[in-house]
């Protein structure tokens, strides 16, 4: 690569090892992160925050390649692992549930009147946290735990309810039908969804009429000086930002736009090039744009750009290769811990090592879970007054109705 005309020039460091072959060094320039010319010691402050955020920004790049095959491992545990012992134990609480509702209702045991109180709200409880879910098992379970007082008030609030909706929609929902998530056949889900289609319609513009007049009303609120003041930079800074990415974008379109290149191995690799310079100017990747000159440079070296920019230029670049970096790592944690698996991961920095330990400990303590229901089936099943014991276990854990 030819010398660098000036310290500010954008290039490649190559230069420090001269016996390297001219391949060599535009090989090492794709490579490596982009760096200011000059030694260290006469970099600016400016220059030398560049290159450290873009030697970030490539590290960043080369973690979330490195994250996926975790991220495949975690997937491929709860598939295979997790997920079949959550199934177990949501049987075997069903199990356990009819086990205990039958002891209560069939009267298979004496229990005091707090006692039988205690573990009828328990169980209604586990009724309607499952109803959901599961409608058919739980429903005729939870008509014999209610009283005839609660059975009211849940027909009355439905009925409450059902009636707002009609005044507000136009419309008659019956709410235990609507809220139904089981069907026998897909035909019958998809004439259920026919049924509420227009109700989930108008709720839904419902929804974005309230959000959008409580956005505007706060819009509406007056801004204070210093929030005024802040958006005015803002904007310049970004105003200011454009105008040095269009004018590196306008110095290297001209060199590769395809159409005036007459060599067609040339033509394809500028087009391609000009393709990826098109994309990093439209997403303002300031990033992307100047690794893209250091490939025009490498592609037709006669014909380099010259580029030079003061240190409030190149602060700006550095903001916003480290906003792309910020970008990057939060779509790294969003990726990772908005799977189920991942809710308890007891760190923000995931390793092979620290995930095998964490999934490792997943994994037992599911087993023990299933266990511990299999364990409290089995006792139902042979000695119904385990059941005491365990309403005194509920009641030390802080349990209360």
């Amino acid at each position: 690569m030819p010398t660098p005309k000036s310290k500010k020039n954008i290039n490649s460091n190559s230069e420090t090892n001269p016996n390297k072959s001219k391949a060599s060094v535009g090989q090492e320039t794709m490579d490596e992160s982009i760096v200011w010319t000059g030694e260290s010691s006469n970099q600016t402050k400016a220059q030398k925050e560049f290159n450290d955020a873009l030697r970030k920004h490539k590290e960043t790049l080369e973690r979330s390649k490195e994250i996926e095959p975790l991220f495949q491992l975690v997937n491929e545990t709860y598939l295979n692992v997790v997920l079949p012992e959550l199934n177990k134990q949501k049987q075997l609480e069903r199990e356990r549930f009819e086990l205990m509702c039958s002891i209560l209702m069939e009267e298979k045991l004496s229990f005091g009147k707090m006692q039988r109180e205690f573990l009828r709200r328990y169980l209604l409880d586990m009724c309607n946290d499952n109803l959901t879910e599961d409608p058919e098992f739980y429903t005729p379970f939870r008509d014999q735990l209610e009283t005839k007082f609660e059975k009211l008030e849940r027909i009355r609030y439905k009925n409450q309810m059902e009636s707002r909706i009609k005044q507000t929609f136009g419309m008659d929902i019956d709410l235990d039908d609507f809220n139904r998530t089981q069907f026998d056949s897909d035909e019958e889900r998809e004439s259920h969804e026919e049924k509420y289609r227009d109700f989930r319609e108008k709720y839904e513009e419902y929804r974005a009429e309230y959000f959008r007049k409580s956005k505007s009303g706060f819009k509406d609120k007056k801004k204070s000086k210093a929030q005024l003041d802040k958006e005015k930079k803002q904007l310049e800074a970004e105003r200011l930002l454009s105008t040095d990415i269009n004018t590196l974008f306008k110095n290297l379109a001209k060199l590769i736009h395809p159409d005036k290149e007459q060599d067609p191995v040339l033509r394809e690799k500028k087009a391609k090039l000009m393709t990826k310079l098109s994309g990093a100017r439209d997403n303002m990747n300031i990033a992307e744009i100047l690794e893209i000159k250091l490939q025009v440079d490498e592609l037709i070296p006669n014909q380099q750009t010259d580029v030079s920019f003061h240190d409030t230029s190149i602060k700006r670049f550095v903001g916003i290769i480290k906003s792309k970096i910020r970008e990057l790592e939060d779509s790294i944690r969003q990726r990772f811990f908005s799977h189920p698996l991942m809710a308890d991961f007891p760190s923000s920095k995931i390793t092979k090592e620290s995930l095998d330990v964490y999934l490792k400990r997943v994994k037992l303590d599911n087993q023990m879970v299933t266990k511990a229901y299999q364990k409290e089936v089995d006792q139902l099943t042979k000695e119904p007054k385990y059941i005491k014991e365990m309403i005194k276990e509920l009641q030390s854990l802080g349990v209360q109705f």
